[in-house]
């Protein structure tokens, strides 16, 4: 280089200057650990903003709720201010006092947003919103980010300033020639290696885009017009939002768009512009593919519709596509967006899958995919089947076409009736129903049929509601000057009745309701305003008023006799037992009655199978009489309905919840499935023993209930005859402790006092009363009492009983054991069944063995059996002849001596089978099943 092309010594030390000042704007320009704490601050907050609350809470801030959040705009501010905050330092970077002067002023919009959050969460005096994850998250992140950025703004960077001339020690002399080439060769190496900062325009996009792409996955990217939940007054009236973090289904899917966004953030170059291009594809098929997909709304307008965040996750992947396809290498990015674009519409759909469950022709399997009685569909909408019944919240059309509908539980006195499809619930009809929730029985004409009320001694009504009302007031709360009840307009009342209703479907398209004391059998295509429920009474045998009635089309019937007897008649054959007869013990076997099975439901099907459920496994009668056991098993079955198309629906409650299972083609497969084996000797009930005396049965009228006297009756009734002989129920006081008939029409109960317990006997319409001048032992007893005329004995407790006898004698006497029955003979013995043994007690204490010693001994009625291998169990009372008579269920036995037992009567004799109860009156013998009383008297 010439020496005349050399600079000046003041152009060389203004290149060092500026040197200087480049390398100080470098620094204060880079972004240092204030920045980054509060960037991941105003991510972390607007996480708690967006992400849905658990439901628990009652406090969300995004989503729409039933009323107005206080607060919630300034939540979603804190954010905002953050993310402002650190733009605006870093756009003031080269200007101090500007500089100092944003920080200080954001630290204050930080501070004051967070305080009008928690200012309005806490004024709107909701307790819930206090423990809320999503309140607490907004004010803990927003007092961090205040306490950094107050921390930053104390600590801001030093100006730079140029150092002014000093004396300084440097030599006078001017630098020669060499040195100042020297000096200006160094200081244009330095100038020449700063590059100024350029505008780097696709990565500042794609990395903002993949930024906002991410935060985009916590807003609402499914809207449900649902004014059936939210109803038109409510906040953001009709409008349900959901995050894509919140459905499950579709969590895969925001892993993945999270993913993506990631991954073209923190890369760089071609593998960032291939990254854009592969996140705009797969952003833009999948929500194409999958996530715009939405079932059809229904005719009420109810439905789905993409929200906000759908729309800006594909207007970001639109843009991320084209930033990424603008002026680059077409080989690479064309391959990433191939690629792309094939992973978007390969992800698992974010609107989950239809429930397919595995169906083999009579194996039970799930007929919905409930977890703890709740239902989550493909769209993550919640049902809870809340029934006591769960077949109540499933119907389908009472016509047999296509349809189904399920009733949700949505409050402790409301429910919603949801359209289910193709794996999608659609509210359709909220129902406020009070306390006992209804029981949804089926579709007909755009109404859909169900049965309110009914619990507690409320009133029952048959209502038939519109499917495009909002919401209907079906609670029976309110009874019209007329009589009837006030519904909500538009739903018709078919039906009323007073006291307990239930009811069931069959699979001859009929609907059974029981009542108090009636059973009523409609037929669905009956089912209208102005129908009569007397024309539809049904009655097949003794204890079938107001129990259940199952009918199957071919005609079989099978009704429940009394707590634990079911029966069973065939079109054209007698009635045969099925239940309640068996001893005790004995294990299921291909003959029902000889099986002691506790069956809490039934149902026939299509080919007149009898479906048994309850406490024993699963099991079918078939037409031929044999029982089989259901393959697979079913345990705690509560009901069960067959269907018209065949299959078999089973109610049951595993751990808590319910559930409901399906066995497909149940009536065709119950015939293949292998049959219980025979039954014990012991248990075979097939083949009745005869007994010596022929009895004449008679189902009596309803018997009327009488008071013993005014303001003293109770709820407990016994038999009796009242002053004029005719058969009457007498109310019990409400203090007596215990009570039994005397064999004669009247009837003893006692009552506790301080003094002693005392004895009152009604008998013609005269009460006499007899006290016992003795205390009560400590341990009270008062469920056991038996008469016999003029005579009563009571168990006292601590093994101490008292003795009634004529002319108001009381003795005390003890006998040790475990009393389980008790019975008092005429002549003033008593008979006792303790521990498994039955024993005669004398007065003075003495007691005999008279039969038993086996809890799974022989029947009573079995003969030939040694005593001491028989069984205690069954009923024992006084006879009509004043000896100790047995009924175990199906026989009436009488027994001699000890050891020795007779066989009065059996079924072929007129013996009702699987009573309640047995009351000697006389020379009569009254059976109660259910709410019949069946009367036997000898036929000679």
């Amino acid at each position: 280089m010439p020496l005349r092309d050399l600079p000046t010594e003041s152009k060389a030390a203004a290149a060092l200057l500026r040197t200087d000042l480049i390398t100080h704007r470098r620094t204060i320009r880079r972004s240092g650990r204030h920045c980054g704490v509060l960037a991941c601050l105003a991510a972390g907050t607007a996480f708690a903003v967006l992400l849905p609350g658990s439901p628990g809470t009652g406090c969300y801030l995004w989503r729409a709720s039933t009323q107005p959040i206080t607060g919630r705009g300034a939540a979603l501010a804190v954010p905002v201010a953050i993310v402002l905050l650190v733009l605006a330092d870093r756009l003031s970077a080269d200007r101090f006092r500007l500089h100092r002067l944003v920080r200080s002023l954001g630290t204050a919009a930080v501070a004051l947003t967070t305080v009008a959050a928690w200012t309005g969460f806490a004024a709107q005096g909701r307790p819930s919103c206090a423990t809320s994850p999503t309140v607490i998250g907004t004010l803990v992140f927003g007092t961090l980010a205040t306490g950094v950025a107050a921390h930053w703004a104390t600590r801001s960077t030093a100006p730079w300033t140029v150092p002014e001339d000093g004396p300084g020690d440097g030599s006078a002399e001017p630098l020669n020639q060499s040195e100042l080439r020297a000096v200006f060769v160094q200081l244009g190496d330095e100038v020449d290696a700063w590059t100024p900062f350029r505008f780097r325009g696709f990565a500042f996009a794609s990395g903002a885009l993949a930024v906002l792409l991410a935060l985009s996955t916590a807003l609402p990217w499914r809207e449900l017009l649902d004014p059936v939940a939210l109803g038109p007054t409510a906040s953001e009236a009709g409008l349900a939002r959901s995050q894509l973090w919140e459905i499950p289904s579709a969590r895969i899917w925001a892993y993945l768009v999270c993913g993506a966004a990631v991954a073209t953030l923190v890369s760089s170059g071609l593998v960032r512009r291939a990254a854009a291009v592969a996140t705009g594809s797969v952003v833009i098929a999948g929500l194409l593919a999958h996530l715009l997909w939405l079932p059809p709304r229904l005719a009420s307008g109810v439905g789905y519709r993409p929200a906000i965040g759908a729309w800006i996750a594909l207007g970001l992947g639109l843009l991320l596509l084209v930033a990424g396809l603008w002026g680059a290498r077409r080989a690479v990015v064309t391959g990433a967006a191939v690629l792309g674009a094939v992973a978007g519409v390969l992800v698992p759909s974010a609107t989950g899958a239809p429930y397919r469950p595995p169906v083999e022709a009579g194996v039970p399997h799930r007929l919905l995919d409930l977890h703890g009685g709740q239902l989550v569909d493909r769209l993550g909408m919640r049902v809870g089947i809340g029934t006591p019944d769960p077949l109540d919240s499933v119907a389908g059309m009472l016509d047999g076409s296509p349809g189904q509908w399920l009733l949700g539980r949505t409050g402790s006195e409301s429910s919603t009736v949801f359209a289910y499809d193709d794996g999608v619930a659609l509210p359709q009809v909220t129902l406020n129903h009070g306390p006992p929730p209804p029981a949804l029985w089926g579709v007909t004409d755009d109404r859909m049929i169900l049965l309110a009320g009914g619990a507690l001694g409320r009133p029952w009504a048959i209502l038939s509601v519109p499917l495009d009302l909002v919401s209907a007031d079906i609670s029976l709360s309110h009874e019209n000057q007329d009589g009837s009840y006030y519904v909500t307009p538009g739903v018709d009342v078919l039906a009323t009745g007073h006291g307990t209703a239930l009811g069931h479907r069959n699979a001859d398209r009929s609907i059974v309701v029981r009542g108090s004391t009636t059973t009523w059998r409609i037929p669905a295509n009956q089912l209208r305003k102005g129908m009569r429920l007397a024309d539809f009474v049904v009655d097949p045998g003794p204890g079938a008023p107001g129990n259940a009635v199952s009918t199957g089309p071919d005609g079989t019937t099978v009704w429940r006799t009394s707590e634990t007897g079911v029966a069973m008649v065939r079109p054209g054959g007698e009635p045969r037992q099925l239940a309640g007869v068996a001893p005790a013990g004995c294990v299921l076997s291909s003959d029902a009655a000889s099986s002691s099975m506790t069956i809490d439901a039934f149902a026939v099907d299509l080919h007149g199978n009898v479906w048994l459920g309850g406490g024993a496994p699963t099991s079918v009668i078939t037409p031929d009489g044999v029982l089989r056991k259901l393959p697979g098993g079913a345990d705690g079955v509560k009901s069960i309905e067959a269907r018209p198309d065949g299959s078999v629906l089973l109610g049951t409650s595993p751990g808590g919840g319910n559930q409901i299972l399906r066995i497909p083609d149940a009536a065709a497969a119950a015939a293949s499935y292998p049959a219980a084996p025979e039954p014990t000797p012991r248990c075979d009930r097939r083949r009745p023993a005869d007994g010596l005396t022929s009895y004449r049965t008679s189902v009596l009228p309803p018997v009327p209930v009488v008071d013993p006297k005014p303001g003293a009756a109770g709820v407990s009734t016994q038999l009796a005859l009242d002053a004029a002989g005719q058969l009457v129920r007498v109310r019990v006081p409400l203090t007596a402790r215990a009570f039994a008939p005397d064999g004669q029409g009247g009837v003893w109960w006692t009552v506790a006092g301080r003094s002693g317990e005392s004895a009152a006997h009604l008998s013609a319409g005269v009460t006499t009363v007899v006290r016992d001048p003795r205390p009560l032992p400590p341990n009270q007893e008062g469920e056991h009492a038996a008469a016999a005329g003029d005579r009563l004995v009571t168990a006292v407790g601590a093994g101490a009983y008292n003795f009634y006898g004529p002319g108001g004698a009381v003795r005390r006497v003890h006998v040790k054991g475990d009393l389980r029955e008790l019975v008092q003979l005429p002549s003033g013995q008593a008979a006792m069944v303790i521990g498994e043994r039955l024993v005669q007690a004398a007065g003075d204490g003495r007691t005999r063995v008279l039969l038993g010693g086996s809890a799974s001994g022989w029947p009573i009625s079995a003969t030939g059996v040694p005593a001491a291998e028989r069984t205690a169990d069954g009923s024992w009372f006084t006879g009509p002849d004043g000896t100790l008579w047995g009924y175990d269920g199906s026989h009436l036995v009488r027994v001699d001596a000890p050891g020795r037992i007779t066989v009065i009567a059996g079924p072929r004799q007129g013996v009702p089978q699987a009573a309640d109860q047995v009351t000697v009156i006389r020379q009569a013998l009254y059976f109660r099943l259910g709410n019949d009383l069946v009367r036997l008297e000898p036929a000679g």
